[in-house]
């Protein structure tokens, strides 16, 4: 049975609401990030696209943090803050022994849990890794289970390892190989994988901790450790 995948552009998945301080409305744009060292965040471009202030809290106390890098054709952005989380998330190196099936996690701060300041924990399964024809990279599809706010956040292996970072939804379609006949559709979510998140880290001189798969973890390990890491990023679009 053959696999196709169409990518769906219009479902990316940051979060827009309002807030209100000192007396004054503020358009709010949610998503998640992780610290990648002691002082780096990494999320999606689209969630810090136009920000005139940006707020981090989760693993550290709300603190300002400062766009250093983006790449909008990547769709990846790199924050700075001065505070430390306790932990930093490991980043798994040997991203090509995945498999279909696999389980992994996506935690991020999605929807009504988002605006709580809440994180939440999704369990999916590995659909495909599929390589993108324009320039090598590759796009980690997993079952739809990502919402509006998990854009940036990470997607975790059962070794609580990052291995790739939320980015979209797609659309899963299969067809028969013989009759081209469409078999089945369902909705599926998008992770840029860690090769390209290497590379950007590298273009712009960050160095993180790498680690390999084989220990895997309880659901509730994997969450709870997650929470060293992770943050809600709101970023102040304008006023009101």
């Amino acid at each position: 049975m053959q696999k196709i995948f169409i990518f769906l552009i219009s479902t990316l998945l940051s979060l827009q609401a309002h807030a209100e301080q000192q007396g004054q409305t503020y358009k709010i744009q949610s998503g998640t990030g992780f610290f990648v060292n002691r002082q780096h965040i990494i999320t999606n471009a689209h969630v810090v696209q136009g920000c005139k202030e940006v707020m981090v809290k989760g693993a550290i106390p709300e603190h300002k943090a400062i766009v250093r890098a983006t790449n909008s054709e990547k769709d990846l952005a790199l924050l700075e803050t001065n505070i430390q989380p306790n932990q930093f998330a490991p980043l798994r190196f040997n991203i090509d022994s995945l498999k279909t099936g696999d389980k992994v996690f996506v935690i991020g701060y999605p929807g009504e849990a988002g605006t709580k300041g809440e994180v939440k924990i999704a369990i999916a399964n590995v659909l495909d890794i599929k390589l993108e024809s324009s320039d090598n990279s590759k796009s980690l599809y997993i079952s739809d289970v990502v919402e509006h706010g998990n854009s940036g956040g990470p997607v975790f292996d059962t070794g609580g390892n990052v291995i790739g970072v939320v980015v979209a939804k797609a659309l899963f379609t299969s067809y028969r190989k013989d009759t081209k006949e469409k078999v089945s559709e369902q909705g599926a979510g998008v992770a840029i994988t860690l090769n390209t998140l290497k590379q950007f880290l590298l273009d712009n001189g960050v160095f993180s901790e790498w680690s390999g798969s084989g220990v895997s973890f309880a659901d509730n390990y994997v969450e709870e450790r997650a929470k060293d890491y992770i943050v809600n990023i709101q970023c102040r679009l304008s006023g009101e």
